[in-house]
């Protein structure tokens, strides 16, 4: 059995693909063949190189795909908001062989800590894609005109039906989807996909995409700071924070692994990864945030939600 895999990185996150890539090829020795392919924004050589002696230490391959020599043929009107490269897992049919039917989109921010033979055997031929659900408020669906009882999910996780998107000219439909909102897609590329896809994704178990608000708050408080009215129930949320597939490390009030002073329950799992890759000497970055999101993740850290959340909403006022 093959597997494809894409990722997508600039050359300040290419440590984080090179230590999701380790987890990846540890825990997945079962596929016969394993295909990497990495959507570049001026990574340097001697990371390129980096990259391909750990695929070669596996006996696994990869490819890199220039995004902006295909950008440039884009007709895409994004302004100045971001850049054209965050739109890149848009364009994978026009980016990949011909012959690949379905492909798993990884975020590089991540530790594959299971197989993902189980995932990737999911049936989705009636599906544009399948991922795990998100935790947005009713005004982000909104802003992308999505009814606001639908399901949005997050787009670091996808797996992708590219025989589907060929067939039903879904590239197109994102081009129209952008220019419609003149370039101004509320959380870009993934409200592009939420609001192009939605009728037709699969929504997969929570341990597929486990996210930090997994490991750093109760399903109560999930609901209650995103306003929800509904979620996973308890049971899955559970299940996803004791054996996590996919491990997502997305900001939410902790600094992320590589980052100094990290909070985040599962550090120790990304830098067991990390001492395993090129990078393992690397110093941890700085804490970059602004004094205000300093204070609110003090608060939401060490003092009870509710309290928390009276302070920050009278602060907004």
């Amino acid at each position: 059995m093959d597997l494809h895999v894409v990722y997508s990185s600039d050359n300040n996150y290419v440590q984080h693909v090179g230590v999701s890539l380790v987890s990846l090829l540890e825990n997945n020795t079962e596929f016969t063949n394993i295909h990497i392919y990495l959507i570049t924004n001026d990574i340097s050589t001697e990371n390129k190189d980096n990259l391909v002696f750990i695929c070669e230490k596996y006996g696994r391959d990869i490819t890199f795909i220039n995004f902006a020599e295909f950008a440039r043929t884009i007709p895409l009107n994004i302004g100045n908001s971001i850049s054209i490269n965050s739109y890149a897992r848009l364009f994978l049919v026009s980016l990949l062989q011909k012959d690949i039917d379905k492909v798993l989109y990884l975020d590089c921010d991540s530790v594959i800590h299971n197989s993902l033979r189980p995932l990737w055997c999911e049936d989705i031929s009636e599906h544009y894609a399948a991922g795990v659900w998100d935790t947005v408020a009713d005004h982000t669906k909104e802003k992308i005109n999505m009814p606001v009882d639908s399901t949005y999910i997050n787009a670091g996780m996808l797996l992708i039906n590219l025989k589907k998107w060929r067939e039903d000219q879904v590239e197109q439909k994102f081009l129209d989807f952008i220019n419609l909102h003149n370039g101004q897609v509320f959380h870009h590329d993934q409200g592009t996909i939420n609001g192009v896809l939605h009728e037709k994704i699969l929504i997969l178990h929570p341990k597929y995409n486990a996210m930090t608000t997994f490991f750093t708050m109760s399903r109560d408080t999930m609901m209650k700071y995103y306003g929800m009215k509904h979620y996973y129930c308890e049971k899955e949320l559970n299940g996803a924070v004791a054996n996590p597939v996919f491990i997502h490390y997305t900001p939410a009030f902790v600094n992320r692994p590589w980052v100094r002073g990290s909070k985040h329950p599962l550090t120790y799992v990304y830098k067991e990864y990390l001492d395993m890759t090129p990078w393992k000497d690397t110093d941890l970055w700085e804490d970059k945030r602004r004094t205000k999101e300093k204070i609110v993740s003090f608060l939401y850290n060490y003092l009870p939600f509710e309290v928390a959340n009276t302070i920050c909403n009278l602060a907004s006022k």
